[in-house]
This record gives structure tokens, C-alpha cells and sequence, in this order.
């Protein structure tokens, strides 16, 4: 190839790689468009007396097990039972 081909091409793809812009530009930028995005509400800090109001004492079960509270299986008082078994 010679030197004036090369020239050629390289016009001919810079002229191609613009006209495209300008052509995808018109058919996929349009207008710009805005958009509501929704907020989120704040989240209290402080939460709800469940056991003495009425309202949570009629959806809860007052006699269910507080799954926050420790159980103690057998009669054991030790608190380390592996310590010192190496």
C-alpha cells in the first residue's frame, strides 16, 4: 500500500468514527430525562415498650420463651468446662 492509501483510510475511519457519534448521539441521547427518585422515611432511634402496651401484648404471645435470655441445662455451676482439658 502506499502512503496516499493510508492517508485515505485513516480519513475515511475518522470521518466514519464522528458521523457515528453524531448519528448515535441523535438516536439513543434524545432529550435528557429526569427522574423522582423516592426517599426513605428516617428510622426512630427509640423503640417501642413491648411488654406493657396493649396494642404489641395482642399480636405477641406473653407466655413464649425470651430467646435473649440465658438457659441453664443440668446442674452444673462451672462456666469453663474445657479449661485445662489440653
Amino acid at each position: 500500500m502506499k502512503n496516499k492509501d493510508i492517508v485515505s483510510l485513516v480519513a475515511v475511519g475518522i470521518v466514519t468514527a464522528i458521523f457515528s457519534f453524531f448519528i448515535s448521539g441523535l438516536l439513543f441521547g434524545g432529550s435528557s430525562k429526569t427522574s423522582k427518585v423516592p426517599t426513605a422515611e428516617t428510622v426512630s432511634t427509640s423503640f417501642p415498650d413491648i411488654k406493657n402496651d396493649p396494642v404489641y401484648n395482642a399480636i405477641f404471645n406473653t407466655g413464649a420463651l425470651d430467646v435473649a435470655q440465658p438457659v441453664q441445662v443440668g446442674n452444673s455451676q462451672n462456666n469453663q468446662p474445657f479449661n485445662g482439658s489440653r
